[in-house]
């Protein structure tokens, strides 16, 4: 791309924000909200508190066809809409997708050269430890081609691809729930556990968690870093 990134994806988006006429800016909130959904906790935690709210409220067959429904079909149509925008939002705000690729690229140690280049594995992994916004930018930044429409195909298999990974795991994860409460001495820790996990605020106690531990980790110095000694031969 012929954008130099700016030091984060933040001040990428405020340049963008400023510099985009008003009707622009909505596609560009869409893809705030987006990545720090999919690239944040929030994919990590919405998706199995719902799961864990449905497994907790089924029996039987019906919560391993309920829970794998709702996870195919939620995983789905939420990585259709968060792909979608972020392909518009790349395609069109240069900064935000440079700052992105660079923030990606330090993530992953690396980035792909492209979705058509990739296998199922990988891509498989991608697009469920991702989500599509990283597709999405993927697709525009590897191409060369500014337009949204080119890259449609590859972000709806990526949504499908991530939406059938959901729906084993949902699987997997229905059915040792089903066993564990069919053997007496499992069925009321399986419950006990499937409250705690259905329940919103042992999520958002987790997210609090996670904020905390990363903000100190960016407040700790590197170990590498000189340390400073005073006059008097202190610290």
């Amino acid at each position: 791309m012929d954008v130099a990134p700016p030091s984060s994806i933040r001040s990428a988006l405020a340049a963008d924000l400023r510099d985009a006429p008003a009707r622009r800016r909505l596609v560009l909130v869409g893809v705030i909200v987006w990545l720090a959904y999919e690239w944040g906790p929030g994919n990590e935690t919405v998706t199995p508190w719902l799961l864990a709210r449905l497994l907790r409220d089924h029996e039987g067959g019906a919560a391993v066809g309920v829970t794998v429904a709702v996870g195919v079909g939620f995983t789905t149509l939420q990585q259709l809409l968060s792909g979608f925008t972020a392909l518009a939002g790349f395609a069109a705000f240069r900064r935000t997708a440079a700052a992105a690729w660079a923030r990606l690229h330090d993530r992953r140690g690396g980035a792909p050269a492209g979705w058509d280049s990739l296998g199922w594995l990988p891509r498989a992994a991608l697009a469920f430890g991702l989500g599509t916004t990283a597709v999405a930018l993927v697709e525009v930044v590897t191409s060369g081609r500014s337009s949204a429409a080119g890259h449609r195909r590859a972000v709806t298999t990526s949504a499908v691809l991530c939406g059938a990974v959901v729906g084993l795991i949902a699987a997997l994860t229905s059915a040792l729930v089903v066993l564990g409460r069919r053997v007496e001495v499992l069925a009321s820790p399986t419950n006990r556990l499937l409250g705690i996990l259905g329940s919103p605020w042992t999520w958002l106690g987790l997210l609090a968690a996670g904020a905390l531990v990363g903000h100190l980790r960016r407040r700790r110095p590197p170990l590498d870093s000189p340390v400073q000694v005073g006059q008097d031969g202190g610290f």
